[in-house]
């Protein structure tokens, strides 16, 4: 079977390596044939610090996604994040080039790469997402080609990362001897996996709390149009109790999964919990909701830097579709309650859909950028598949980031 029939997606964590291996069958049906998950080493909040242990990692993750496939993999989709990431919205204006000025694929194509030419030098592409065409004045066309028009503009998302970054995580990769087609940035994937199409077309907030950071996205009439990345996410949550419960980081992590909770309201006055003992000192019982006020603290936090991205993106209230939490932390009992009752909109925790035959363990909010980033890469192979949910993002077809198609802003733009 052609290698190309293979779907592999790669999201490299600050805690965790995931990935999955899936393909695509004649009559659409999606099979997932492997994944890996494995513990993220030599990563700091999207960031690779020491290229050995990511790449062990990486390895690691391959090597137990590729057992079941009984083959190796040559290349995969690499989900990617980190507080280098930047956006901006930009206009692009064309005259019709077409037989009786009719607006053809190639128009399309010119008007998307010239919205690019504002962006700044320095920093490599990786997303250009239509958001709205205009046709000869009328706004909010959705599919232009075709029509007969003299001008035609467009509005783009332009997603930004910095090079040398991005470059050290696709080293870590290929390093492995897999290819990174294209990269993804994990909010955008995570959309794709999480977000229903009335949400989509409403307005919507998807924030991602991970590991390392905290990635954020708004979206409006089916497309993203803003983004943002806070370097603050579930491993501070972490630290906050290790340090008030005076134990080490990995008693404080299984502490926060086995007892944790976001709101300490919602827990009885008197509920007590133990903790262990550390270094020799005996075993002591604290209430429950003494334990949980570090991770109220810190959850509160991240939700205000959230919230000042919506007042900066413009925003003067949440948008009809509420908020929507993925990411390991999102399983934090108490915390759509919490977001609900800060935020006065509706709030509801993501589980990764808009696939079939996706195993029972992947459906979980701190897999959704992981699967999101499979289906990405199924809809940016050219093909329709009954198993993907309606929605394009991408412009064309990338095939390299840092190989021949990779281009810098100011090359885009000539």
């Amino acid at each position: 079977m052609p290698n190309d029939t293979y779907y592999t997606a790669i999201d490299m964590g600050t805690t965790k390596m995931c990935t999955i291996i899936a393909r695509v069958g004649p009559e659409g049906e999606l099979k997932v044939l492997g994944t890996g998950i494995v513990p993220s080493q030599g990563m700091h909040k999207g960031r690779v610090e020491n290229i050995p242990e990511t790449q062990e990692a990486v390895r690691s993750s391959l090597d137990e996604a590729q057992k079941y496939l009984g083959r190796p993999i040559t290349w995969a989709y690499l989900g990617v994040t980190g507080n280098h990431i930047s956006c901006v919205n930009t206009t692009g204006l064309i005259n019709s080039s077409g037989r009786d000025n009719s607006i053809s694929t190639r128009d399309v194509e010119h008007l998307i790469r010239s919205s690019c030419s504002p962006v700044s030098r320095g920093k490599e592409i990786l997303h250009v997402i239509p958001m709205s065409y205009a046709v000869d004045g009328l706004r909010g066309v959705r599919n232009p080609i075709g029509l007969h028009a003299d001008r035609l503009q467009l509005e783009s998302h332009v997603v930004l990362g910095d090079g040398p970054i991005l470059r050290n995580l696709v080293k870590a990769v290929e390093g492995c001897k897999v290819s990174v087609r294209s990269l993804v940035l994990q909010q955008i994937a995570a959309a794709e996996a999480a977000l229903t199409e009335d949400e989509r077309e409403v307005g919507v907030v998807l924030v991602d709390i991970g590991g390392g950071t905290t990635d954020v996205v708004f979206l409006k009439s089916g497309s993203p149009w803003y983004n943002a990345v806070i370097p603050v996410g579930g491993m501070q949550v972490t630290r906050d109790l290790s340090v008030a419960a005076g134990l080490p980081f990995y008693a404080a992590e299984e502490l926060k999964i086995r007892y944790g909770h976001a709101n300490p309201e919602a827990i009885p006055a008197d509920e007590e919990v133990q903790i262990p003992g550390y270094q020799g000192e005996p075993k002591r019982m604290v209430y429950r909701r003494a334990l949980c006020q570090p991770i109220y603290e810190r959850m509160t936090e991240i939700l205000k830097m959230v919230l000042s991205h919506v007042k900066e993106a413009g925003l003067r209230q949440i948008p009809p579709g509420g908020i929507v939490l993925v990411g390991g932390t999102a399983e934090l009992p108490g915390l759509a309650d919490l977001v609900a009752r800060a935020t006065g909109s509706p709030t509801r925790i993501g589980y990764p859909d808009g696939i079939m035959g996706l195993p029972a363990d992947l459906r979980k909010p701190g897999f959704a950028t992981s699967v999101g980033t499979l289906i990405w890469g199924i809809k940016h192979q050219g093909q329709s598949h009954p198993v993907i949910s309606s929605g394009d993002w991408a412009f064309g077809k990338q095939k390299s980031w840092f190989g021949k198609f990779r281009r810098k802003p100011e090359e885009v733009a000539a």
